[in-house]
Parts: C-alpha cells; structure tokens; sequence
C-alpha cells in the first residue's frame, strides 16, 4: 500500500476529509431489496434532452459549455438531485471524439476531473463530465449526504441510468467514435454503463473495481463507515454482498470490451487487486496496466498515464471498427 494512500485514510477515518458514511443505518428495506433485484436487470435506456448553455472560450483557449437534464432516474433520488449537471471541455477545433468521464467518491463539482479533461483536448478529444446526484450542485442538504447505504445504491443506480442515456443521446445524434471513463468509485460506473449499452463505446476504466462490494468491505474506505449504525463490523460481510449485487460481472462482456483500457494502481490501498484483476479476467481481449504509485498518488500526480489510457482506449476502438468486416 502507497504511503500517501495510509496517510489518506487515517485522516478520512477520523472524520478529516468527510463525515463517517450510513450514520443512519441501512435506509429503507424494502427500497434495497429492490435496488438489490434491479441490480442485473437490463432496462431500456430513455431518452434525455440536454439544454446546452452558450458555450465560451476560456483563457486557455479550450470550449466550456454547461448542461441540465431531468434525470431519467428522477423517482428514486431527492428532490434537489433530480435534475442533472453536465459540463462539456473540447478543443478549439474540430473534436476526435468524446468521453464521458464519471465521477469518483466524494467528486463534487468538476474541478477533480477537470485537468483530465483539459489533457484530453489536447488530444483532441471532447470531455462530458457529469456532476453525480448527491453530489455538488445536486447536493441535497449541508451535511454528509449519504447518510444511509440505500442513499449510496441510489447514487450509484442514478449515475448508471443517467450515463447511459448520455451516450445513447450521443449516439443518436450520430456522433463517433464515443467513451467511457471513469476513476475508482467513477471507474465501476463507467464499466457497469460500457457493459450495459448496446453500441460500442471505447472504455477506460480507471482504479475500477468489478463492483463496490469488495471497495467498501476490503479497501480503506472501510474506515470511514458509521459500522454501529449497521450493527457492528459483523456486517462487513452483508455490505459486501448488498454492494457486491452491483457487478459488471453480472453482465456478459460486451462486444467491444477488447477496446477497453484498465489502468490501475500498483500500491492501491482503496481498490483490491482481485477487484480489479477480475474485470480485466472478465472482458476478453481488454488491457491491464499498472501504474506506479497509490490510490490517491496516481490521481494527483499521474493524470498523464490516466488520460493516455483514455486516448488508447479510443485508439483500440477504431481498431476494432477497422478490422470488422464490410
């Protein structure tokens, strides 16, 4: 385990970066049950209207341009979550295609994916970076905001269904090549989306993890959890399963997974390896590279590595477009 990654969690264990996680238990039974039953199903994916706002050129020289949308997922999220924020980052010039880049735990706003976005202009690539519900601008009160783990699956559920319908928007409006990506709780979301849509999408998963089961009952996010208010660390065991029914490996691989680039940390003291190796085990013909350094040290200081894998994903997506028959 990186060092910074320790340091990391020390500080989150003792309430320093955010407040302890389920204070108020499990949350509605009957509603996880249900999260829990949906969790392998395959739904249709409706349809969205983005409204764009004018778009403007920043200092460095790159086109912003923020968008809403009523959540397709709107019933099971808080009335201050259901309308959705998207921030677009392309290049000056004409783009080379655009990624959808899902957020990380405890990612509010746009400003941790945002130097991602501005590396991958630079490649001619166009970012979508959607704000999660719960989160930021969709924040629903001042305190911790997932203070039940029926919040969390909702959060997650809600991402999932709202980044599906953005790439079908983008797919519809003929747009191509397209993509997914995504960092650690971002990572999973992305891989479950790419699993569970029915175009190919080039797929960069970043610390992804199979699915949060092993994350939150393994990794140091364990810390951080209010365990008395699920009964104690007996119910280490029920948080991995109840999370674990959100898995990309309940899905079979998708026809583009060969497209997919996995990069992941060495040192991640967050992310089990197996959660990861299992993803890669899981998508014939997808690439698994380490990268040197920690959960948190490959975020701060490796986003060249984390946006090449983005830019090589998109790469092997033409490359397999190119090699199917006419």
């Amino acid at each position: 385990m990186h060092w910074l990654d320790r340091i990391a969690g020390f500080f989150s264990s003792k309430g320093h970066f955010y407040d302890p996680l389920f204070v108020d238990g499990w949350g509605d039974e009957k509603l996880l049950e249900r999260f829990q039953a949906e969790a392998g199903l395959l739904p249709d994916i409706p349809p969205i209207d983005i409204a764009w706002r004018p778009p403007t050129t920043h200092r460095d020289g790159l086109r912003y341009a923020d968008g809403t949308f009523p959540s397709p997922a709107a019933e099971i999220l808080p009335e201050a979550s259901r309308l959705a924020a998207l921030r677009r980052i392309g290049p000056p010039g004409l783009s080379a295609g655009t990624c959808l880049i899902m957020a990380a735990f405890n990612d509010h706003g746009y400003s941790t994916r945002h130097k991602l976005a501005q590396r991958l202009a630079r490649d001619g690539l166009t970012s979508l970076l959607l704000e999660n519900p719960y989160y930021g601008s969709r924040r629903p009160t001042s305190g911790q905001t997932l203070r039940t783990v029926v919040d969390f699956f909702a959060m997650g559920s809600a991402a999932v269904f709202e980044g599906r319908s953005i790439l079908a928007d983008l797919h519809h409006r003929g747009e191509a090549p397209i993509g997914i990506a995504g960092y650690s709780m971002g990572g999973n979301i992305a891989a479950l989306i790419s699993a569970t849509v029915p175009f190919p999408v080039a797929t960069a998963g970043l610390a992804a993890s199979h699915s949060p089961g092993p994350v939150w009952a393994q990794g140091l996010l364990t810390n951080s959890i209010a365990w008395e208010a699920l009964g104690g660390l007996k119910a280490r065991s029920e948080i991995a399963a109840i999370l674990g029914s959100a898995s990309v490996l309940r899905f079979p691989a998708p026809p583009h997974a060969s497209s997919a680039v996995l990069a992941a940390p060495a040192a991640d003291g967050y992310i089990p390896r197996h959660a990861i190796e299992s993803l890669n085990s899981h998508w014939p013909g997808s690439e698994l590279r380490w990268i040197k350094g920690g959960h948190a040290s490959v975020l701060l200081w490796k986003k060249g590595e984390l946006a090449r894998a983005i830019v090589d994903s998109f790469a092997r997506l033409r490359q397999s477009d190119g090699r199917k028959p006419a």
